[in-house]
């Protein structure tokens, strides 16, 4: 009967292996099939450099943006095209990089079909926006404002509201806010949603605007913008605008938002399912907005999915665990996710790997990534990971922006590291003076380190 059972079990797996190798087989072969097909069309859009480059638009419209590229080569080289149709061709191809979060290689294109044809207003305003945004090159927003200021002339749509935006904030130009809201107004009352939310956070900034402000979310949602919504919800939670249950309402326009495609709204929604704000607490359908807005590409509701398996809120596998999660918001650039997966890390004896981390944070000035790479370098038991002078540099820069008692806690400990312990003491009595009363345990912590730097003592973790 023993015999019976494992060979009903071993048929039982070699069935699941041979549907999972026969689908995999169908895809592979899907995959190959269209891919032999687009090979065997280049010749002939090689001979048609034109219609190669039409084609490519209907590749990147779908997102495959390396088999566009493909298609782009043989324009990119043919002869026989147009100066302006060569520059059409770069641009795409950089539109095709830039896509794919290549900044660098989509620069260079942009300037490639400049090169060609000067006079070409998306690659001017593709352009514009790396320099205004600093992606891939130093930010310059008085190069990105003369940039914007061309293709407007060009006749691009949206370099109009950048350039309402430089003066709106005083970036590359002098600030005019008179002369930045009458630009938007005029873009809003074309339909321009973007130009609508604008105006209407401009004129959050003072009290007697909010309803006016108000109005104009309401008008740019209507025209196509879901964050509208989102931004109308924080004025109610902020208490610019009263309503007889400002957190429902808060909610309800969270829904309406997330619905239309916000993802920041997801996210607000989702940790307030979490935390049971305005709504009763949901960790379901926390996870499910988490999931539908990481789907979008929003590093912080990576975070969210990570903090929900780290509390053990929802089922976990070895696949999308915590760390899963947190290592993705912090690959995306996301500080909390690069603090907290540089945690997990050093939890798991990956100390190397969670100083990088650490840094990474830091390097965007984050004060809570400042202090935990200065911890760490001041008190790390493994000597390969301490560094004391930099220690300093970061635990200092830590306190510059808010002198906490925790922050000069860390200060103390690296002024003892670099054996500067009249420093460390002093400073370490500062930290005890800013604990709140109610710290009791944090005291005696901070206490006993103070005794071992009284006693020309470093402190190790």
């Amino acid at each position: 009967m023993a015999a019976v059972k494992v060979l009903l079990a071993a048929s039982k797996l070699v069935s699941a292996r041979g549907v999972m190798i026969l689908t995999m087989w169908r895809r592979t072969f899907i995959f190959t099939c269209t891919f032999a097909l687009s090979i065997c069309l280049l010749p002939r859009l090689a001979a048609d450099p034109l219609a190669a480059i039409e084609k490519s638009v209907q590749l990147i419209d779908r997102g495959e943006n390396s088999l566009a590229r493909a298609y782009l080569a043989p324009a990119l080289i043919n002869p026989r095209i147009s100066a302006m149709a060569r520059s059409r061709a770069y641009y795409l191809r950089g539109f095709s990089f830039a896509s794919e979060g290549m900044p660098v290689s989509a620069l260079r294109d942009f300037n490639r079909a400049l090169e060609f044809y000067p006079a070409n207003p998306m690659a001017l305003f593709a352009l514009a926006r790396l320099y205004w945004d600093g992606v891939g090159v130093d930010q310059d927003d008085g190069l990105a404002l003369s940039l914007f200021a061309r293709a407007g002339e060009l006749g691009h749509q949206d370099a109009d509201l950048f350039l309402a935006l430089g003066h709106l904030h005083g970036r590359g130009i002098d600030q005019d806010i008179s002369l930045a809201r009458g630009l938007l107004t005029d873009l809003a009352k074309n339909g321009d949603a973007l130009a609508m939310s604008h105006l209407a956070r401009s004129m959050r900034a003072s009290s007697e605007g909010a309803v006016q402000a108000a109005d104009w979310y309401r008008k740019a949602f209507a025209a196509g913008d879901p964050n509208a919504f989102l931004a109308l919800a924080y004025m109610y939670i902020g208490g610019e605008l009263s309503a007889p249950q400002p957190m429902s309402e808060a909610n309800r326009l969270l829904r309406r938002a997330a619905a239309a495609g916000s993802a920041g709204a997801m996210v607000r929604l989702g940790h307030h399912y979490l935390s049971g704000t305005g709504v009763s607490k949901d960790y379901a359908e926390s996870y499910a907005l988490f999931l539908q807005a990481s789907a979008l590409g929003n590093a912080d509701a990576d975070v969210g999915l990570g903090y929900l398996h780290q509390a053990e809120l929802v089922a976990s596998s070895p696949d999308r665990s915590a760390g899963y999660w947190y290592q993705r918001a912090a690959r995306a650039g996301n500080v909390e996710g690069q603090l907290r997966w540089a945690r997990m890390l050093l939890n798991q004896q990956q100390g190397l790997k969670a100083r990088s981390w650490f840094a990474a944070a830091a390097r965007q000035n984050s004060v809570a990534g400042h202090n935990s790479l200065a911890w760490l370098l001041a008190t790390c038991s493994d000597a390969r990971l301490r560094d004391g002078p930099r220690a300093l540099v970061h635990a200092q820069l830590a306190v510059d922006a808010q002198p906490s008692a925790g922050h000069l806690d860390t200060l103390a400990a690296a002024y003892a590291e670099t054996g500067q312990f009249a420093q460390a003491v002093s400073t370490q009595r500062q930290a005890l003076a800013a604990l709140a009363t109610s710290d009791a345990g944090l005291r005696d912590e901070l206490e006993h380190r103070l005794q071992s730097y009284r006693q020309a003592q470093v402190w190790r973790e």
